[in-house]
């Protein structure tokens, strides 16, 4: 399969599929590939979670499931960081590791290409991030609880996650997609875990329908470039997307929190 070579000093955490992996993502490369942020955050929101998350010289950083790595990035352009981006496609960690070769950065930034589900919880790292890949971890808890694990005692968290609608029918929404988790029970979820909320928002209806605009500006520019029947076959896919993207807004928004773990004692 034609793809961009893999850097050499991209790491490849044990047990990954490369090969496999390229195959897997092609249809984001394909829905994702103009994109600097692959969620429907702004430039500003991004910024902004960057602020909170305050980075300071030689502070630690972990970017879990990092996409392009533009979180990741900002981060190192703010201070003298030690980060580390991981994801599990080659495709997004190619473009990672190309885009810190154009930016000017005060930090140093690591890419690992495998599923972050097998990183160990120690060393802990003073950032941990997770912007909408709480399934690698079963959901918006358990992938708090996986943040907070490899946080270092006072250290801070930010996720992504979808969450039900205030005002939302929990009872219908189950019946149509199962369990969705409500702005309240992701607050009690992080006091659970010892995290303080430092800054939460939603994501703004114009943010979404900008990311399917980008999704779609991708799918056609990657038809362009690769006609044949699985372009075809991923500007379908990419119909079916906003058709659900359009659906689930009446009843769920996407929320990023960022908050500090609590300190040791």
């Amino acid at each position: 399969m034609d793809h961009p070579p893999l850097p050499s000093d991209v790491v490849v955490l044990p047990g990954t599929d490369v090969e496999g992996e390229w195959e897997r993502f092609r249809i984001f490369e394909a829905l994702h590939h103009l994109m600097r942020i692959c969620n429907p955050m702004t430039s500003a929101d991004l910024d902004a979670v960057a602020d909170v998350l305050d980075p300071q010289p030689d502070q630690s950083a972990l970017d879990i499931a990092c996409g392009h790595g533009e979180l990741l990035i900002r981060l190192a352009e703010r201070a003298a960081i030690d980060g580390i981006g991981v994801d599990l496609s080659p495709w997004v960690i190619v473009r990672a590791h190309h885009e810190t070769r154009q930016r000017s950065l005060l930090g140093s930034v690591e890419w690992r290409l495998g599923n972050a589900h097998d990183l160990p919880a120690s060393p802990t790292s003073d950032i941990v991030t997770c912007l909408g890949a709480s399934w690698i971890w079963h959901g918006f808890a358990g992938t708090v609880r996986a943040l907070v694990s490899r946080t270092a005692p006072g250290g801070r968290i930010a996720i992504g996650d979808l969450r039900l609608r205030d005002g939302a029918d929990a009872d219908a929404v189950f019946a149509e997609h199962g369990r969705v988790s409500t702005k309240a029970e992701q607050e009690e979820v992080l006091a659970a875990a010892g995290v303080t909320p430092l800054l939460a928002f939603d994501a703004d209806p114009a943010s979404w329908l900008d990311y399917q605009d980008r999704i779609l500006d991708s799918v056609e520019s990657y038809q362009l470039t690769n006609p044949g029947p699985q372009a075809e076959a991923f500007r379908r896919e990419e119909a079916q997307w906003r058709r659900d993207h359009e659906r689930d807004q009446q009843f769920m928004t996407w929320t990023v929190w960022v908050g500090e773990t609590q300190p040791s004692r």
